[in-house]
Order: structure tokens, then C-alpha cells, then sequence
């Protein structure tokens, strides 16, 4: 079974529902190996599912409709340039739209084919309806994935990783489709796995090639791109067309509504994902008054992350390297006094704004820090409102060929590191903070944009 039209009719029984194992198994052999092949899965599920959402008929509205239509075509002239033949070709595709409707009506009792999965790694992991005991390295016929706690790591038969933390609840419709109900995951599609759908209430996922996480919970989706880039079709977006959502960027999806920006996301310590120390952090959000550009850059926030190894800046298309890190300067200990401060990771590429303000809104009181490039003429937002201390960290390794690095002498591993000043501002109450532009008139040129970092205050 090779042909296109061989391939289209296995494409339509896995949308109804009703492709046998031994055909889902040929199904997915051919999208892994053809590109184009993928296209044509993903613009049939997109439209498959928006008639899903759209089917609300009963079987009697549904037959008079046919019935109807049936009529309707039978008295269509037939006369050469009549107007009415435009209104035949429109009956005929409404009754085919019809016809499909119909079978998807029948989809949602059909039973879905189990999806081949390796454990890859296990936390604590918790999982509802499963036999028997789950160790790292097993492999599981899954279709329902209810995580009740802790962490699990899976991969599909065709690459795709699936990094889930409970609770979260989930069904696996082929290796290359997941309907996500609630919790958060992060994924790695890999090259085959490229098309690979997640389908929420709020809107869809379909990967472009990329690593990105989503969080799903009763009122909204939540979508962060982290390599790569997705297309995300949102349930509140009536103008029919995908947003592109890039590296580094995020966005909030919600049933009724248009995406909206998602500035703050907070990730991993250990790795560029999303992380579950939101309720942890001192730092509540992270916004700033950037016009709408058609970008949906977010702050990335890394909850008692400061350390050597932090990553300093979120990455975004020119920006530097996810391995631009925060060190200590050259021959000296990290500062203790910033060890476990939350990371506030801001874009590079904002270095020469003149008029970006950013706002932390913070729980608590807190201790406020910026590491700002002691090349640069210091803002006087910054010296007005910070005390400079006699901290210093640096940030690197960063190209040699970047602008950034012009003028820098290598440390004696042959690596180019930025240095900053750390300056300091207490704030005695929970409340929002605002910081000034990194570029002031009269200081131009190519100099880092300032790092962020919070510390709250004990009571």
C-alpha cells in the first residue's frame, strides 16, 4: 500500500477512528519518511478537528439537512454559464463536508490503537491504570496517560520525547497526535517526529521540528517554544490562519479568545524547559512595554537559580548561545550573597533599547539585583535608584566573532567573557519594580544588556 490514494484512505480511517493496528503501523512508517505526506496529515486533522468542535447536530437535524439537499440537487439546472451551477458545486461540497461530519460523529466511540513507548527515565511517577510495576527501560502500549504524581520520561517508537510531570492527564491517538486534557509536558520531536500534534480544548500544537513545552489547565494552554518553531491554530482565532510562534517565544491560548503573548515562563535549573517552581518564586510575573511587533519574546524565570552555570539571557534567534552563562569573575568564588536569587532572564537583543522599561512583580520583599556591563555608562534610573556593590560577576563564553566581544581579552582558557558590576535595591513589601533602558544618549556601541536577579527577604 504505496500509492497516494492507498495512503489518503489509511489517512481517513485513522481520522474515523477505525484503521486497523497493522495499517496505523503503515501509516506512520510512511509519515516518518515523507515530508510532504505530513503536510497533508496535518491540514486534514486541523480540519478534521474543526468539525469535530462544530458538530453539534442531531441525527434528525442531520437527515432533514441531507434530505434537503438531496431535493436541491435533483432540480440544479443544468444549462451552460447558469447561475446556478456555482450554488451546485457549493451543495456538493457542503453535502461531502456532511458526509465527513458523519464520520466523525462515529470517531469519538471508535477504539484507538495502542502507541509503542519507552520509559526513558522515572521521578516518583505515579501512573493510574497501568498493570504492571514500570521501570526505566520497559516499553508500554499506551493510550490513556494519567501521571497522578511525579515525573516520567517517554519515547515513541518514531523519536518523539516526551518529558511529563504530574498531575496531568493525556491520550495518545497515534505516536504522532497527543489530546492533552491537563498538566505540563516538554517535548523533543526530533526530525522524524516533525508534525507532531498536541491538541488541547483552547487550540492545537503542531511541531515544525523544535523542542517546546505546554501547560494545560482548565482555563488556559500555555505554549513556549525552545528550539525550532511551531504553528498553533487557537479555538479563539476565527481568521483560519496558524500563528508561528519562534525560539524563545511564548503565548496563551484560551478558548474564545485570540493568543495572547506570554512574557514570563519559568524554566529548568538543569536544562532549557519548563519548570514547576512557579509557586516558589519570589518573582510573580515579568512584563514590559514593548509595542506589539508580532513577536511573543517571554522572560525566562529560573526559581532559586542563581549559581554558576545560569543560564543569563532568554535565546532568541540572534541572541547568544544557551551555553551564555553566569560565573563567577575570573579567580574568585560565585557571591554568596546572590546564591539562590531567582534568575530573571531578559532578550540580548533589547542591549540598545532607549525607551524598554521592564516590571518584576514580586511576592514579597526582596532584595533586586542588576549585573550591568562595567563598560557601560551607568543609566540613571540605575545609579538614582541601586547602590553599586562591590560584587562582580561575569557572563560568557560568548563568539569570538560577535561585536560584543571586540575589545576583550581571553582568559587564560582561550574564552571571552563580558564583566559586570552588581548593583543592589532593597524593596520592603510585595509590589511591582520597575527597571530603566539599557542604552542611554551618548553611550552607543556594542555592550551586553543587563542581567536580572531577585532574592527575597526573610521575615
Amino acid at each position: 500500500m504505496n500509492s497516494s490514494s492507498d495512503l489518503q484512505t489509511l489517512i481517513a480511517d485513522y481520522a474515523a477512528g477505525i484503521i486497523a493496528p497493522a495499517d496505523l503501523r503503515k501509516l506512520e512508517t510512511a509519515l516518518r519518511s515523507d515530508a510532504e505526506l505530513r503536510r497533508d496529515f496535518i491540514e486534514y486533522m486541523n480540519l478534521d478537528s474543526a468539525i469535530s468542535d462544530r458538530a453539534a447536530l442531531s441525527d434528525a437535524e442531520f437527515d432533514a439537512i441531507r434530505c434537503e439537499q438531496t431535493a436541491a440537487l435533483e432540480i440544479v439546472p443544468v444549462a451552460k454559464r447558469s447561475p446556478w451551477r456555482n450554488l451546485g458545486v457549493i451543495i456538493g461540497v457542503a453535502a461531502v463536508m456532511l458526509f465527513i461530519l458523519g464520520i466523525v460523529r462515529y470517531k469519538s466511540a471508535a477504539p484507538i490503537a495502542a502507541v509503542a513507548a519507552e520509559i526513558m527515565s522515572l521521578d516518583g511517577a505515579e501512573l493510574d491504570g497501568i498493570d504492571q510495576e514500570v521501570r526505566v527501560g520497559n516499553r508500554l502500549s499506551l493510550n490513556r496517560i494519567r501521571l497522578e504524581t511525579g515525573a516520567i520520561q517517554l519515547r515513541l517508537d518514531n523519536g518523539v520525547v516526551l518529558d511529563m510531570t504530574g498531575p496531568l492527564d493525556g491520550t495518545l491517538e497515534s505516536s504522532m497526535r497527543l489530546r492533552l486534557a491537563h498538566g505540563r509536558l516538554n517535548t523533543d520531536v526530533g526530525e522524524a517526529g516533525q508534525g507532531f500534534t498536541i491538541v488541547t480544548e483552547h487550540g492545537e500544537i503542531i511541531d515544525l521540528g523544535t523542542r517546546f513545552g505546554v501547560d494545560v489547565s482548565r482555563d488556559e494552554a500555555s505554549v513556549a517554544v525552545f528550539d525550532g518553531q511551531v504553528n498553533v491554530a487557537s479555538h479563539g482565532d476565527d481568521s483560519g490562519r496558524p500563528l508561528k510562534v519562534l525560539e524563545g517565544e511564548g503565548v496563551r491560548l484560551r478558548k474564545g479568545r485570540r493568543p495572547q503573548r506570554l512574557s514570563a515562563v519559568w524554566l529548568s535549573q538543569g536544562g532549557y524547559s519548563l519548570s514547576a517552581s512557579a509557586g516558589s518564586s519570589i518573582v510573580v510575573d515579568v512584563t514590559d512595554n514593548a509595542k506589539p511587533d508580532g513577536l511573543h519574546r517571554f522572560y525566562g524565570i529560573v526559581s532559586d537559580g542563581m549559581r554558576a552555570g545560569t543560564i543569563a539571557y532568554t535565546t532568541h534567534a540572534s541572541t547568544p548561545r544557551p551555553d551564555v552563562v553566569w560565573q563567577a569573575a575570573e579567580g574568585e568564588a560565585f557571591p554568596a550573597e546572590l546564591l539562590g536569587a531567582d534568575v530573571v532572564c531578559p532578550f540580548h537583543v533589547d542591549r540598545q533599547e532607549q525607551s524598554l522599561t521592564i516590571s518584576l512583580r514580586l511576592a514579597g520583599a526582596a532584595n533586586v539585583y542588576v549585573m550591568h556591563d562595567q563598560r557601560r555608562k551607568p543609566s540613571a534610573w540605575l545609579a538614582n535608584g541601586f547602590q553599586k556593590t562591590e560584587l562582580t560577576l561575569r557572563s560568557g563564553p560568548w563568539r569570538s566573532v560577535s561585536p560584543l566581544a571586540e575589545g576583550i581579552e581571553p582568559d587564560r582558557d582561550g574564552e571571552i567573557y563580558v564583566q559586570y558590576s552588581v548593583w543592589k535595591k532593597r524593596v520592603d513589601a510585595a509590589g511591582s519594580i520597575k527597571l530603566g533602558p539599557p542604552q542611554t544618549d551618548g553611550d552607543r556601541g556594542n555592550k551586553a544588556m543587563y542581567g536580572i536577579a531577585v532574592k527575597a527577604i526573610p521575615e
